[in-house]
């Protein structure tokens, strides 16, 4: 009898990992028939790899869309504000440009995260990009773009 055979098997759940999540943490919803990328960037920062990989996850996924098309929703509350972490994505702001449409974020709108944010932004000079405390204004707000 093997191992997991007969009577005495143990039954294995899965649950999901840090590495499974971080693999849906980049997709594509639908929030009142509109389509929005969200980035759900929540916790990131403390493992600079961790981050920059799913930069480039987020990089490759946009750059499939039509210029000027995408509505993204990026929620990085209790992210790790750090100045490798916003160098990072200030150059994922400046990738993303040319496909985005409108961008919402949700930073919390505490002190550190704030001025984070307000840093991204400023750099990126981008002024399609607001910030918001909660997902809900977030993506009220985005799918009332034109």
């Amino acid at each position: 009898m093997g191992v997991l055979a007969g009577p005495r098997s143990i039954h294995l759940t899965t649950h999901p990992s840090a590495s499974a999540r971080s693999m849906e943490r980049t997709r594509f919803i639908e929030h009142a028939g509109k389509r929005i990328l969200f980035l759900e960037y929540t916790g990131l920062g403390s493992d600079l790899a961790e981050l920059l990989a799913e930069i480039e996850k987020t990089k490759r996924i946009i750059a499939t869309e039509p210029p000027g098309s995408v509505l993204t929703l990026s929620d990085v509350r209790g992210s790790k504000i750090t100045p490798g972490n916003v160098r990072a994505m200030k150059e994922l702001v400046a990738h993303n440009e040319p496909y985005v449409r409108w961008s919402a974020v949700v930073v919390g709108l505490t002190g550190v995260y704030l001025a984070g944010f307000r840093a991204i932004q400023a750099l990126s000079r981008r002024r399609n990009l607001l910030s918001f405390g909660d997902l809900d204004d977030a993506k009220a707000w985005l799918v009332s773009q034109p």
